[in-house]
């Protein structure tokens, strides 16, 4: 069997967790229906539409996972009074879903309603003819409902009558339960029909369920030789190969001839921009839109090829380190795997049962790559895999990566510094989508070392930072602006459970109006989660933090956090939508015309976008390219021009130079400085010292929750 038909059988990471998420929404439905009995058939409408959602975008098998988890999943919230009301919300929301997909028309919705209607209410007369016990107390339960609600309505004057006929339907309900039952579960369920095709229309009309484009979504699978043993993916060569972003003008790679035949360490340099993850996307099995790719293929299967992108955070499945690194794997390729070594081979020992959400970005980065080597790769590539992880463990890893064709894999390392081609067998040099040099560095004699790099090619220890050489001056913004105080503070993730996690333990500091701050401390300190702290965006277990004299939860958005994982920052499709909602931007033109305000708002949009965009040193062009188009240096750009364009009283950055070359850290240093004079506090949360000596005027180190 070929891994192709093997891995068809399979339901896909995108599949699970879009399965997972609408099926435990149709269950929180199915839970408020079963409580709420008033509105018991309108929560069953919006309990059907998620189902509804997953038959009509995913595979049936899909579908049929979603359904089953849907009803498991409410007879273990809600018993199985629960499950019954989303079973059949559940298969009327997949017929719908289905009925959608085909394009039916209101008429065979109506046609399939009625017949459903009907299945289900003779059906329904059926059971409750044969399970009389069942019948009975049904019955009964109605009947003392309704005598209880009589006995109220008895206590106010003149309501004999109603009475009198109450107890009449009463007993009509219990001897004519033939008829009213089979009757009302028809109307109900063809109700729930034409109901569900109906929101799940006016929700389509709101939003898409296009999963976008995905260049690796028919990535080649690999070769087979006997029995399922996959060919090596090398060689592999590109030949004369571009490649274009869909709604692009310029092509990301131009003219691009490369081939890699045996296991060695690669190393791919390069600015932001350059074209570096194209590139990378292209090995890893995207089809180049110009020219030709030869070999490669098995992307995720053992023995074939892995990526390790620069986006980890995304990358995680598991409920646990262990679960992750071993997700898709067989039973048989779990037992073959020596986790143990895995994990501390990569600097995550004693971690297999750490939930992946407590992993700082550089474990998380760790943890993508262990995931990688599970599968024993012949062609890893990867893709500014150490840009989260602090000094002595980018050393390690590169030491790692460099170790790696010693054992028959050959590595393709993407980065933007030329300091980490140390090591290399071969050094690629790539500018403006083109390839502008291929050299063996042993060939060339000893490669000249980069100035923050030791002899033995670990980054240098990190030095303390200097004081400014510029002092903020007294400005208006400075006259008004307020302290950023922690006081005090602590935190413990899971409080009171077993997997209750200590990160922070009484953290103090203040930042003056126009001060800079650098925090340094190695991959899990607890560096992300004061950042998040600090931003109102996470209550402290224990202390307090306070902007002026107000608690930050009170002020959220006055503190701007740069996070860690620049992509998450990012909500809009495009690089322009995205730095307008981030900085707030709405129309203010006074009483015009509809037509000159659209003109006018459209115009100062145009300018907000373009003046913050040019402050990070970004292409104005870039504008409406859309988010996914850019690469992880551009992306974290982006993000940063929207808090700047917002104006806040203090700015966080969160891991501000990861993914940065050198120019475009210098250019964010001295937008910092700039904005530190006009008055902005600035804290910079780092493991990276690189040009934070001319930036902050105070150093603080986080060791294990402990800020000294």
């Amino acid at each position: 069997m070929s891994f192709t038909a093997r891995d068809a059988r399979l339901l896909t990471p995108v599949e699970v967790a879009t399965a997972g998420a609408l099926s435990g929404l149709a269950v929180t439905f199915g839970l408020i229906a079963a409580v709420t009995p008033v509105f018991q058939l309108l929560f069953q409408v919006a309990t059907a539409v998620p189902l509804a959602m997953v038959s009509l975008k995913l595979r049936p098998r899909a579908s049929a996972a979603a359904f089953a988890s849907t009803v498991l999943l409410a007879i273990a919230v809600g018993g199985f009074a629960t499950a019954g009301r989303c079973f059949q919300a559940a298969l009327v929301g997949l017929i719908i879903g289905f009925l959608h997909r085909k394009r039916a028309s209101w008429l065979s919705v109506g046609a399939v309603a009625v017949g459903l209607g009907l299945v289900w209410g003779i059906g329904t007369g059926v059971a409750f003819w044969l399970l009389a016990d069942l019948r009975a107390l049904g019955l009964e339960s109605i009947q003392k409902m309704l005598d209880g609600l009589l006995w109220l309505i008895g206590h106010i004057p003149h309501s004999g009558a109603i009475v009198d006929a109450g107890h009449t339907l009463g007993q009509w309900i219990v001897d004519a339960w033939w008829v009213w039952i089979p009757i009302t579960r028809f109307v109900g369920v063809a109700f729930l029909v034409l109901a569900a095709r109906w929101l799940l229309v006016a929700i389509l009309r709101r939003i898409s369920l296009d999963t976008g484009w995905d260049p690796l979504a028919n990535a080649p699978a690999a070769n087979t030789v006997g029995d399922d043993a996959p060919s090596s993916p090398l060689p592999l060569a590109l030949n004369d190969v571009s490649f274009t972003y869909p709604g692009a003008q310029q092509h990301a790679l131009r003219g691009v001839t490369i081939s890699f035949e045996r296991p060695e360490y690669t190393v791919i340099v390069g600015h932001n921009g350059s074209g570096k993850s194209t590139l990378a996307l292209l090995l890893a099995g995207a089809e180049p839109g110009e020219g030709t790719r030869t070999g490669g293929g098995g992307l995720g299967a053992v023995g074939g090829s892995a990526l390790v992108g620069q986006r980890s955070e995304l990358l995680v499945l598991g409920q646990n380190v262990a679960e992750d690194v071993t997700w898709g794997m067989s039973d048989q390729e779990t037992r073959d795997l020596d986790l143990d070594d895995l994990l501390e081979r990569v600097g995550l020992a004693g971690l297999a049962d750490a939930d992946p959400r407590s992993l700082s970005g550089g474990q998380l980065q760790r943890l993508a790559l262990a995931g990688a080597l599970a599968r024993s790769p012949r062609l890893l590539i990867s893709d500014e895999s150490t840009a989260m992880i602090d000094r002595a463990g980018r050393s390690e890893m590169l030491n790692l990566l460099s170790s790696l064709p010693q054992q028959g894999i050959a590595v393709v390392h993407i980065t933007h510094d030329p300091a980490e081609a140390d090591r290399a067998d071969r050094v690629i040099t790539i500018e403006r989508g083109r390839i502008l040099s291929d050299e063996r560095p042993a060939l060339l004699g000893p490669a000249p070392r980069d100035e923050a790099v030791s002899e033995e090619g670990a980054p240098a220890p990190p030095t303390t930072p200097r004081p400014p050489r510029e002092t903020p001056t007294s400005t208006p913004a400075l006259i008004n602006a307020e302290h950023l105080w922690a006081d005090r503070v602590a935190h413990t993730y899971d409080l009171g459970t077993p997997w209750e996690k200590p990160v922070l333990h009484d953290v103090t500091l203040i930042l003056d109006p126009g001060q800079a701050m650098l925090i340094t401390g190695d991959n899990g300190s607890g560096k992300t989660t004061l950042s998040r702290i600090l931003a109102g965006l996470l209550v402290p277990t224990w202390g307090n933090v306070t902007l002026g004299s107000k608690p930050m939860e009170r002020r959220i958005g006055d503190v701007a956090l740069s996070m860690q994982f620049a992509r998450l920052q990012l909500q809009r499709p495009s690089v322009r939508s995205d730095i307008l909602a981030a900085a707030g931007h709405g129309p203010r033109v006074g009483a015009l015309s509809a037509r000159r305000k659209d003109t006018l708002a459209r115009q100062e949009a145009d300018r907000l976008v373009a003046q913050a965009m040019d402050l990070v040193g970004l292409d104005p062009a870039l504008a409406s390219r859309g988010i996914d188009d850019l690469s992880g240096g551009q992306m974290r750009r982006v993000a940063l021009a929207g808090l700047l364009a917002a104006h806040p009283r203090v700015l966080i950055l969160d891991e501000p130079m990861a993914g940065l070359d050198r120019e475009s850290r210098d250019l964010l240093v001295s937008v910092l400085k700039e904005r530190r004079r006009a008055g902005l506090s600035i804290l910079v949360i780092s493991h990276d010292l690189e040009g934070m000596d001319s930036l902050c005027d105070t150093h603080r180190h986080l060791s294990q929750g402990v800020l000294s």
